[in-house]
């Protein structure tokens, strides 16, 4: 029975394992075709840019299409990023070229790349492992509520 019981065990953690897979796949999907529907909105709102400019429209109406564009953009940019942390790697913020995540400087532009200071335990400081659920120095559960990404 023992050997029965080693196969349901190994099963079950390559079904979970699979199951994992597939639910990551699904949410990198979703913030691809996200990422596409941004890229469209963009481009609407340089259109209705270019047709309010065409039509002499009030600056008010002006304003508002670019404080849009800016909005969009930053959504992409946000999504950009999200992206870019699955594929291990960042965007220089200079001239947006991928570069691997450990990159220092972008290869094209020779613009340093900042890096994101990891996240600390909030009870003990103790830079956390990503995807812990616990510090591994003091037990402290790591949630949303308790990470304290600031650099002391």
């Amino acid at each position: 029975m023992a050997i029965f019981d080693d196969v349901v065990v190994n099963a079950k953690s390559a079904a979970s394992a699979v199951s994992k897979k597939a639910g990551e796949l699904y949410d990198l999907s979703k913030l691809r075709i996200t990422l596409a529907s941004l890229r469209s909105d963009l481009n609407k709102q340089y259109q209705a840019l270019g047709e309010a400019f065409y039509n002499e429209a009030a600056d008010e109406e002006l304003e508002a299409i670019k404080a849009e564009i800016s909005d969009v953009k930053q959504n992409i940019d946000d999504v950009e990023k999200i992206l870019a942390a699955s594929r291990n790697s960042v965007k220089c913020p200079n001239c947006g070229q991928k570069l691997n995540k450990n990159a220092a400087f972008c290869y094209v532009c020779g613009e340093a790349i900042p890096k994101e200071p990891a996240p600390k335990c909030a009870k003990c400081g103790t830079e956390l492992i990503k995807g812990a659920e616990y510090c591994f120095k003091c037990g402290t559960p790591v949630n949303a509520e308790k990470i304290d990404n600031t650099e002391e």
